[in-house]
C-alpha cells in the first residue's frame, strides 16, 4: 500500500514540474519579447508552483517512512527512489515504481535544460544592457576627439550621455 502511495506522490510532483516546463516556455517566450510584466507574472505563478513542490517533497517523505515502517525497517534515513526500489519484492509493485521514476527523471531533466536556456537568455540580456548603460555612460577616448588643426586644444571637458558623478 505505502509503495502506491509513493508512487501518487511522485506522480504528482511530475504533473508539478510539467506545469513548470510550461511556465518555462512561457518565461522564455517573455524574456525573449522583453515583456517585464509577462515575465513578473510568470515568475509569480512559479513561485506559487515551487511552494507546492516543498509540500510535495514532505509528503513524499512521510510516504517514504510509512514505507520503511511496514517493511519493519527502523530508519530515518530518506532514501531515494532507486533505494526504495531494492526493498520492494513484488513485481508489480516495483515495476510501478520504477516507471514512475523514469518520467519523473525525464520531466526534471527537460525542466534543467529550460532553466538552463533561461539562464542564459537572462544573462545575455543583462550583457546587454550593462554594455549599453557603459555606452551611453563612459566618456569618449582623447585618440577619438577631434583636434584644432591650429593645435590649440579646447578647455572643455567632452561630455558623455549621463553625468555619472550624480
Amino acid at each position: 500500500m505505502s509503495v502506491e502511495q509513493v508512487c501518487g506522490v511522485l506522480q504528482k510532483m511530475d504533473e508539478l514540474y510539467v506545469k513548470l516546463i510550461g511556465l518555462g516556455g512561457e518565461k522564455t517566450t517573455a524574456i525573449m519579447e522583453n515583456d517585464v510584466s509577462a515575465l513578473t507574472k510568470v515568475m509569480t505563478t512559479e513561485t506559487k508552483l515551487l511552494k507546492q513542490a516543498a509540500e510535495l517533497e514532505g509528503e513524499r517523505e512521510e510516504a517514504v517512512s510509512a514505507f520503511l515502517k511496514e517493511k519493519g525497517i527502523r530508519s530515518q534515513l530518506n532514501l531515494t527512489i532507486t533505494e526504495m526500489t531494492r526493498l520492494v519484492f513484488d513485481v508489480n509493485e516495483k515495476q510501478q515504481l520504477q516507471e514512475t521514476q523514469k518520467k519523473l527523471t525525464d520531466t526534471l531533466i527537460e525542466l534543467k535544460r529550460l532553466n538552463a536556456i533561461n539562464k542564459e537568455l537572462i544573462e545575455q540580456s543583462l550583457s546587454f544592457i550593462d554594455y549599453s548603460i557603459n555606452l551611453l555612460t563612459s566618456e569618449p577616448e582623447d585618440e577619438m576627439l577631434y583636434r584644432n588643426p591650429s593645435g590649440q586644444q579646447q578647455a572643455q571637458k567632452p561630455r558623455s550621455y549621463f553625468d555619472t558623478r550624480a
